[in-house]
């Protein structure tokens, strides 16, 4: 049995607007070194591909030019939404970094990050993103956040969504996430510095003919890159771990959602 679509032009657009918004907000796809024509031709096959699956149990009814208006504006908040979940992790690993560099002594030096921003960050910010992208790539995370955005098609129609005020309550609390996980990234190197500037600064009262200054900075150095270099392996664990539980908050996301069909 053929079926034809009454409205196929308004329902491939909103199915449109929903990814294209999403991958906008994602943290490496959506930077602003990825031109603007990739993320597009992006989106356009991305709504190719799912739009036979969506639209074989959804029909959209005669829609007026303000309903389409706030219906592309659902979609579009939708995709951030989904988006955002996922910048929120890579966030949070770009304050660690920042926090790590200043603690060792590298606040000073400044990078372009590309993953997220082409502004400046420090160079253990940049580290820890590259360790995230690829930790992201190896845990196939990024087909956790395909998944997620084509289960919110089967929940949320492409008609208007109806957020309830627990949605944005959610999206604050996933916004203090940024300064946890930076946080328990950064808290291993920032003790083990606390400890070095009370040794330092013992030294300091016992021998005052030394140049604290001249030594305290070059140890502090030292030290900050071998607790780095022996934090690898837990920033790798707490890393995965975060990409993993992806595929929950999705779903927690999507189950979420009320909407008005």
């Amino acid at each position: 049995m053929i079926i034809i679509r009454e409205y196929p032009l308004i329902e491939f657009t909103l199915i449109f607007f929903r990814i294209i918004a999403m991958i906008i907000a994602l943290p490496f796809i959506g930077s602003s070194a990825v031109p603007g024509w990739a993320k597009i031709g992006l989106s356009f096959f991305m709504s190719l591909i799912v739009y036979p699956l969506i639209m074989k149990n959804q029909t959209i009814p005669h829609m007026s030019f303000p309903a389409l208006i706030l219906a592309v504006f659902s979609q579009v908040l939708i995709g951030i939404i989904f988006g955002f979940i996922v910048l929120v992790i890579f966030t949070g690993i770009e304050v660690a970094g920042q926090i790590i560099s200043v603690q060792i002594g590298f606040g000073m030096i400044s990078l372009i990050n590309p993953l997220i921003s082409n502004q400046q960050t420090s160079f253990v910010s940049n580290l820890l993103n590259y360790l995230a992208l690829m930790i992201f790539i190896e845990t196939s995370a990024f087909f956790f956040v395909i998944e997620g955005i084509y289960k919110s098609f089967q929940t949320v129609p492409l008609t208007f969504a109806y957020f309830s005020p627990h949605i944005f309550q959610y999206l604050a609390y996933k916004g203090e996430k940024i300064f946890l996980i930076g946080l328990d990234l950064s808290i291993p190197i920032v003790s083990v510095a606390i400890l070095l500037n009370i040794v330092i600064a013992l030294m300091g009262r016992l021998a005052p003919q030394f140049n604290i200054f001249a030594v305290g900075f070059p140890i502090m150095i030292a030290v900050g890159l071998l607790m780095l270099y022996i934090s690898i392996p837990y920033f790798n664990d707490y890393i995965a771990q975060s990409f993993i539980s992806l595929k929950t908050e999705f779903n927690y996301m999507i189950n979420s959602l009320p909407y008005i069909s």
